[in-house]
């Protein structure tokens, strides 16, 4: 794969600046930027969902210019979207073969034969999926490895993957990793975008770095280190900020966050933990550990099967978030674009949802109300965007994440939970999360903070949870190395 000068303008700005990228046959090649760098307008133009403006596009050394994705995929490019692109009423044996289905000499569907393909695959590659459940019905990992087994079953000459370690376990990213590697082995060359360096360093032959719709360099992996890499994306280093530690120590403050023997099965256990006001308290684990499930049942999304939460020392008796919101809890979920945030609706309207009470006359809502608070919350966070009135679907994703925050924010919340907050944002927005987590908890906001992300945990926390099958199996103070957290976390799943 090759393109030359390739460019593409919206109006009022320039998306892609004469790019030049080459990736040879058999490479892992990665792409890193921060959001609106250029990165998600070139896999659009690579594959035809885009026109561009300029410049040549080269793909098994033929000049190309595909009019669709579908047109690409068949001609042996095949993409792993970062936002998914299953469809969720199939099933998950139905959403890899479609389109490569077998069929019996009269013509009927050959469901025992692609069954059998599909065991065969799966056992290769340590993917163990319900072939016959519905999409819709998994969970965000899950639906993920089936984007990755349906790229692969289609035998793909070159594999573009857009975030696909988002929401993975551990061992789902080893697993991954092992694939490509595979891959690599048959010539298949694999464009790898992500925001976490520490897989580009792990996986990727070489790097390309965008900022601001423009090449910055092509760099060989092993001559250059997480620093460079980090301010060749932003124009100047951000390794301090990224990797010291943010926690500090606090003295023993109020508990604010009780909860005792919490059980809704299968995926949480009885589980019990108390927080503190001003403390961050991290929980990590495996896939499948019910982290997201916790946070789910603290805030009232789901019933609780038994057990007990306590907030402020009281009985907290809820069975609806509303019921959580009025007791001081509040949730910034994992999905922020399914859960969190209606995509279509202005900035402000997202931010004052939760409070929309307060800006009502006489059952009137009044925006002057509105745009004065949000005005307020969004200086606060440091939202960027076109206006208050900007549709929420053309922001950034790390200012997408700040509109959640700023959200539930509006609810003056004892309790803050957030599920995966920097999921799928570029490194200077994850630093300005860390920093929001930090203010948050220097005024006495109890957070918790569930990631899968071990190194972010270790460093932003004051107190680390380990799941693992729903019952929380190690605890850790802050000072604890990445090291000793991870082996607790395999060690506990294995």
């Amino acid at each position: 794969m090759r393109v030359v000068k390739l460019k593409k303008s919206f109006p009022g700005v320039v998306a892609l600046d004469e790019i030049d990228l080459d990736i040879a046959e058999g490479e892992i090649h990665a792409l890193v930027g921060e959001n609106g760098a250029g990165k998600s307008t070139l896999i659009k133009l690579v594959v035809g969902a885009y026109q561009r403006d300029s410049g040549e596009i080269y793909f098994d050394n033929q000049p190309v210019e595909f009019v669709s994705p579908a047109q690409a995929f068949q001609s042996g490019l095949s993409v792993i979207y970062q936002e998914n692109s299953l469809i969720p009423q199939l099933t998950v044996i139905q959403n890899i073969f479609l389109g490569v289905e077998y069929f019996s000499k009269l013509g009927f569907l050959d469901e025992r034969k692609i069954y059998q393909h599909y065991q065969e695959i799966t056992k290769q590659l340590g993917f163990n999926l319900p072939p016959h459940e519905k999409v819709k019905n998994l969970g965000v990992a899950e639906q993920k490895l089936v984007e990755i087994l349906k790229a692969l079953i289609h035998k793909a000459k070159f594999i573009i993957m857009d975030e696909p370690t988002a929401s993975l376990s551990e061992n789902e990213i080893e697993h991954l990793f092992k694939i490509i590697s595979e891959l690599k082995t048959q010539r298949v060359s694999v464009l790898y975008i992500t925001h976490i360096l520490r897989e580009v360093f792990k996986i990727a032959d070489r790097i390309t770095v965008l900022r601001d719709g423009k090449k910055i360099d092509t760099v060989l992996t092993k001559e250059v280190d997480q620093d460079k890499v980090i301010t060749l994306m932003v124009g100047e280093s951000l390794k301090n900020a990224y990797t010291t530690s943010l926690a500090s120590a606090r003295k023993e403050q109020k508990e604010v966050l009780k909860v005792e023997n919490l059980m809704r099965k299968p995926r949480v256990n009885g589980i019990s933990f108390t927080a503190s006001a001003g403390e961050v308290v991290g929980i990590t684990g495996l896939r499948g550990a019910g982290k997201t499930e916790l946070s789910r049942l603290i805030f009232g999304a789901d019933p609780m099967g038994s057990g007990g939460i306590f907030v402020e020392g009281k009985p907290a008796k809820f069975n609806s978030p509303l019921g959580a919101v009025e007791s001081g809890i509040a949730l910034v979920p994992e999905d922020r674009k399914k859960d969190s945030l209606i995509l279509m609706l202005e900035l402000y309207k997202n931010i004052t949802l939760p409070t929309l009470k307060q800006f009502a006359d006489n059952g009137v809502i009044s925006s002057q109300k509105e745009f004065a608070v949000v005005k307020e919350a969004v200086e606060k966070l440091d939202i960027r965007s076109a206006g208050l009135k900007q549709i929420t679907k053309y922001l950034s994703g790390g200012n997408q994440q700040k509109v959640a925050i700023s959200k539930w924010l509006q609810t003056e919340p004892k309790v803050l939970i957030m599920d995966e907050p920097t999921q799928g944002i570029d490194v200077k927005a994850k630093v300005e999360i860390y920093s929001i987590v930090r203010k948050l908890a220097e005024v006495g906001v109890c957070i918790i903070f569930i990631s899968s992300e071990v190194a972010e945990v270790v460093n932003i926390s004051d107190r680390i949870l380990i799941l693992s099958e729903g019952r929380i199996s190690a605890q850790f103070s802050q000072g604890v190395s990445q090291e000793e957290v991870m082996r607790t976390i395999l060690e506990e799943g294995s």
